[in-house]
């Protein structure tokens, strides 16, 4: 299992993409959760303050309301999966 209504409540949608190397997914903030999950590349990911570099297999999880971008800064094409729901109400 992947995903289940144990992490994800209210999904929106799944979204594949692809940056070429030295493309930019501009630094934004969604009204809802995300998991962008890498499926061939590598990047840099920033999520907040934190920046890291992420590859193949790697999932990064962006809270609701949390600036984040991804950069490709590797020489191949970074293809991604992207899973938005509407965050758990507790």
């Amino acid at each position: 299992m992947l995903l289940d209504s144990r992490v994800l409540q209210g999904m929106l949608f799944l979204a594949h993409g692809m940056l070429k190397p030295g493309k930019t997914i501009e630094a934004h903030v969604d009204p809802y959760e995300e998991i962008y999950y890498v499926l061939h590349g590598e990047g840099l990911m920033m999520v907040g303050e934190d920046s890291q570099r992420v590859r193949c297999g790697d999932a990064i999880w962006i809270p609701c309301g949390s600036v984040h971008s991804l950069e490709n800064n590797g020489d191949k094409d970074c293809v991604i999966l992207v899973v938005a729901a509407m965050p758990r109400m507790v």
